[in-house]
């Protein structure tokens, strides 16, 4: 009898088990999903620098072809929060410029906070400044168009979309911090004012995307504040 309980003790599913791995497997992807995104954007603005014709068609079209790969991928992932109807055209809009408002606020207090200690930007902003001056022509529009079209929808797919649909969606509190941390580590991978300004943009995008579940809302306003911060 004591053989027999054990079998079927064996044989039983071990649940925890199961969450557990599903959780790593989710964790594993989707930190490889943002690799997979940042290496594919590297290789554009590689490209956008190549000095032979060929190169660059070769290193703009590899890299282009997988952020694509990318947006349909996830985007179908997230198809529910990308595609709903809105009922509410006003309160939504005015809803985003409130945000966008808070993030253009949150970017002016830390600048002047930076400037105070003699830090003139994030070192993020600094490296788009220099890539952007550093171009002419098409090859600075494009790389305008790649900052404020492709990059906003790609990270809202991943940060905000992916990550509020396969973590913490019992702990919407947890959720949002977990998030702006990891979307703050992208941008600036010390603990410093920069990361706090990461931080809190991105903070600000999961409460508005946990309030409202709608990407195409975060990715306008996220498209909106690159632009500005571009000015």
């Amino acid at each position: 009898m004591r053989c027999l309980t054990s079998n079927k003790q064996l044989n039983k599913p071990n649940k925890n088990g199961g969450g557990e791995m599903q959780l790593v497997v989710k964790v594993g992807g989707w930190l490889g999903l943002i690799l997979i995104e940042q290496w594919a954007t590297r290789v554009c603005l590689t490209g956008l620098q190549a000095k032979s014709e060929s190169a660059m068609m070769f290193l703009l079209g590899s890299g282009l072809i997988v952020l694509v790969g990318l947006v349909v991928g996830v985007g179908y992932i997230c198809r529910q929060a990308w595609w709903q109807s809105v009922d509410h055209w006003r309160q939504v809009l005015c809803q985003g410029g409130m945000v966008l408002g808070g993030l253009v606020v949150i970017s002016l207090i830390m600048v002047v906070i930076m400037h105070g200690i003699g830090q003139a930007t994030t070192a993020n902003q600094k490296n788009i400044t220099d890539w952007v001056t550093s171009l002419r022509g098409w090859r600075q529009i494009w790389l305008f168009g790649h900052l404020i079209i492709i990059v906003p929808m790609l990270e809202e797919l991943l940060f905000r979309g992916l990550f509020c649909r396969w973590f913490l969606g019992q702990h919407q509190r947890w959720q949002a911090l977990v998030s702006a941390g990891a979307f703050a580590s992208v941008h600036e991978m010390r603990l410093s004012l920069s990361w706090l300004l990461y931080f809190g943009a991105g903070l600000i995008l999961a409460c508005l995307y946990q309030r409202q579940h709608d990407l195409r809302l975060n990715w306008v306003v996220h498209s909106l504040y690159n632009g500005l911060s571009l000015i």
